[in-house]
């Protein structure tokens, strides 16, 4: 009898409790789980910005995402997303030009040969073909504060800043500037206590020493001291005459330059309009250089051929109109004819003859380069004083990739200039009454690209809420403490057409999330 009301006495209970949990608000209360297909993401990276990608991750997981980190070498991650298998990738992208020609173009217009997101789109094609023809300024604004609203409302990349350009000198280096191309320009330097200088480099290796066959800026550096163009360009980015004495354009089609008189190269032989047509028939032809074809070719734009007019006057004949031609002219240097086809193209790789302000003693590329003072040197242009021979009789390009050596050798007397400083080692800097620190605007894009042929990167609101998902301003403070300035596009403060006025995407991961649950993706703000 005991046993049965027991069992009656559980039956009752067990009813009870269903008829409470049945009672609206009585049930215990569980979080519905999130609707939509959850979201995986690696970040691809090198492993110098591995600190930035983490902090990207770690914002992700905030609203959902599972987000990890991979770090890989240059060249083989560049090749898988060329390949279109990775999702998304932190890279960086550098202009030889202060306009969208040589930044926006090649990243982002359809087909071309830095858009490794494969992000297409015809209006912004055609804008960005009409603003690179056009020669009304007003017009080529006008055009590019469209192509950046095109992109603004696309988002194809997760558009992130660019960082201040920042390197250290000893307080015994005078009229020395940091550059915003990141030209070391020796030429203007002085040296107090010395006839040597030495240049930490923020680089491995430099490329080669032959001015028509490289694409990479440490290499640039060591090749303008010992070659000229025929025009240059001062600290802050303004064209100015080298070589060339003066310049016309009859049409937008068509520049006349003429040469000075008396510029040797350092082989004492005069440099004529011969050696300033071959300069540039060597870069347009195909196969010219060594049976390859130069990688500045597409620096040139639509010229189509250079001619000699007379023993001082050279004519380039465009396609198109090209109104950053003077701007291209500065990133050629012109070489010796008669020495080339006497040597070869690797012959004159290997002792490079120019008439730069300085000459070639010795180079090993991943070592160091040994340049001296060229004292039949013309004086370079008269619009960058001093004019004349170098002030400093010896200059020593030294290969330093790791910033933290460079700024040991720079405290110690090894080096006298540190180039590519990181924040943090350049406000360690500061307080040193024996060394200056300088910095100016970059002029490299950073952003994280995405795979745009793929989902989820296909659909615009995942794209958009990425934007919103990143707070770039903490990473900045954080990470490049404060050396870094946001970006509304792919556009540069620096470069012609951009457009103070928009401004980039606000850190709202509330918004970030409503997007992602409209393209059916899981989301939620988990702190």
């Amino acid at each position: 009898m005991i046993m049965r009301r027991n069992k009656l006495s559980l039956v009752l209970l067990a009813v009870a409790m269903v008829l409470v949990l049945a009672v609206p608000g009585c049930s215990p209360q569980k979080e519905p789980e999130p609707e939509g297909t959850p979201l995986s993401l690696v970040i691809d990276c090198e492993a110098n910005r591995k600190d930035e990608a983490a902090a990207v991750a770690a914002q992700l997981r905030d609203i959902g995402i599972q987000a990890e980190v991979r770090i890989w070498e240059w060249s083989a991650m560049k090749a898988e997303f060329m390949a279109g298998n990775r999702q998304m990738y932190m890279t960086d992208w550098g202009s030889a030009y202060f306009d969208p020609f040589d930044l926006v173009i090649p990243k982002l217009r359809t087909g071309d040969r830095g858009n490794y997101s494969f992000y297409s789109n015809p209006e912004f094609d055609s804008v960005l073909d009409q603003a690179t023809t056009a020669t009304d300024d007003d017009t080529r604004k006008d055009l590019y504060y469209r192509a950046q609203e095109i992109l603004y409302e696309d988002v194809p990349w997760v558009f992130g800043y660019y960082l201040k350009e920042t390197a250290a000198a000893s307080s015994k280096v005078g009229n020395w500037e940091v550059a915003m191309d990141s030209r070391i320009n020796l030429h203007d330097v002085t040296l107090d206590g010395s006839d040597t200088i030495t240049i930490g480099m923020g680089t491995d290796r430099i490329i080669t020493l032959d001015p028509g066959n490289y694409r990479d800026r440490d290499t640039e550096t060591v090749i303008r001291n010992i070659f000229d163009a025929l025009f240059t360009r001062t600290w802050d980015g303004e064209v100015v005459l080298e070589i060339a004495e003066s310049w016309e354009t009859p049409d937008p089609q068509t520049y006349v330059v003429k040469i000075r008189d008396g510029v040797k190269f350092h082989n004492g032989q005069i440099l004529t309009v011969d050696d300033v047509v071959f300069t540039f028939e060597r870069v347009l032809a195909e196969n010219g250089i060594g049976g390859m074809t130069s990688p500045r070719k597409g620096l040139l734009g639509p010229l189509t051929s250079v001619e000699k007019v007379d023993e001082k006057t050279v004519k380039f004949n465009l396609e198109t109109p090209f109104p950053v031609f003077l701007q291209a002219l500065c990133h050629f240097q012109i070489v010796p004819k008669a020495y080339i086809e006497e040597v070869g193209d690797e012959g004159f790789a290997a002792k490079p003859i120019g008439t730069g302000p300085y000459k070639l003693v010795e180079a090993k590329l991943d070592e160091q380069v040994v340049l001296e003072r060229f004292d039949d040197y013309y004086g370079g242009s008269p619009d960058i004083p001093p004019i004349g021979p170098a002030s400093i009789k010896r200059a020593i390009f030294r290969m330093m990739p790791d910033p933290a050596t460079r700024v040991a050798s720079l405290k110690a007397g090894e080096i006298q200039i540190a180039d590519k400083l990181p924040p943090d080692m350049a406000k360690s800097l500061q307080g040193d009454a024996a060394i200056q620190v300088k910095s100016v605007p970059g002029t490299r894009v950073y952003a994280i690209e995405l795979c745009l042929t793929k989902p989820p990167f296909d659909d615009v609101r995942v794209r958009k809420a990425l934007n919103y998902a990143i707070d770039w301003d903490a990473i900045l403070n954080s990470i490049y403490e404060g050396h870094g300035e946001r970006l509304a596009t792919a556009f540069l403060p620096s470069g012609f057409g951009f457009n103070p006025d928009l401004k980039p995407y606000e850190y709202n991961p509330e918004k970030a999330v409503e997007l992602l649950r409209e393209a059916g993706i899981q989301a939620e703000l988990t702190k």
